[in-house]
């Protein structure tokens, strides 16, 4: 190599200026082709970083908090049948309602057969109070001569006598047509322009009623709550020594 490079050099100087720079190039060609301060062009590595975890898919949102109210921690005794709520409606029936003739099935009897004999629980709140319900539903005497039907009431304490021949199913819907009073999503008994739910609560544990009320059936120690407008926010609890 060092020959070669004084060769050149000789060739450089008796050589004309223009041939000069092309043996110039020519030996830059030369050296690069020896690896002469030629810089390495392969390309990078390749990154070895695993790929990013994908993120865990979300969490499904919790289950709806229950709207059904409890029902309330202390009984209240209702064997001296006291007055439930304030007073609202007029006593006994209303012109539409029993007062005599046969209703759903059910007559008026001239006087009460006890072979089956239950006892429902009727609670009816308007905005959070709680209105009384009338005595002497289904206990009329229209042509002065009382009679009683299967399904009446004896007082202001709320609770439905189901008295009857033989035990039978015995309905919500029978009582408030013996009362004179509709039933519906958005009347009961005259309470209207509020929404209305009704609950049934049987040995404790409260239940939003769904279908047609007017099917709810009057058992033994059942409480049948009935909310029109605000919310309540525990069902009343009442108990009593009879069925």
């Amino acid at each position: 190599m060092k020959d070669l490079d004084k060769l050149n050099v000789r060739n450089i100087v008796r050589a004309p200026r223009s041939d000069v720079l092309v043996m110039l190039l020519g030996a830059a060609a030369v050296l690069a082709g020896c690896g002469g301060g030629g810089g390495d062009n392969s390309p990078p590595p390749v990154g070895t970083n695993p790929p990013p975890v994908p993120a865990p898919p979300p969490s499904p949102p919790p289950p709806p908090a229950s709207t059904v109210p409890p029902q309330a921690a202390t009984a209240i005794d209702l064997d001296d049948n006291h007055q439930v709520g304030v007073d609202h409606w007029p006593n006994g029936p209303t012109t539409t309602g029993g007062n005599g003739d046969t209703v759903q099935g059910i007559p008026c009897r001239p006087a009460p057969i006890e072979t089956y004999h239950v006892h429902t629980h009727l609670s009816i709140f308007l905005n959070g109070e709680a209105l009384s319900v009338p005595p002497r539903i289904g206990i009329v005497a229209p042509n002065g001569t009382q009679c009683i039907y299967d399904v009446h009431t004896h007082d202001k304490s709320g609770k439905i006598h189901v008295e009857s021949t033989a035990e039978g199913m015995f309905t919500l819907g029978q009582l408030f047509a013996i009362w004179g009073q509709d039933l519906t999503d958005t009347n009961v008994a005259d309470l209207t322009g509020n929404p209305i739910t009704v609950y049934v609560t049987d040995d404790g544990v409260v239940t939003e009623a769904e279908g047609d009320w007017h099917d709810i059936e009057l058992k033994s120690h059942r409480e049948i709550t009935v909310v029109v407008g605000t919310a309540i926010s525990e069902i009343p609890n009442f108990t009593w020594s009879a069925h």
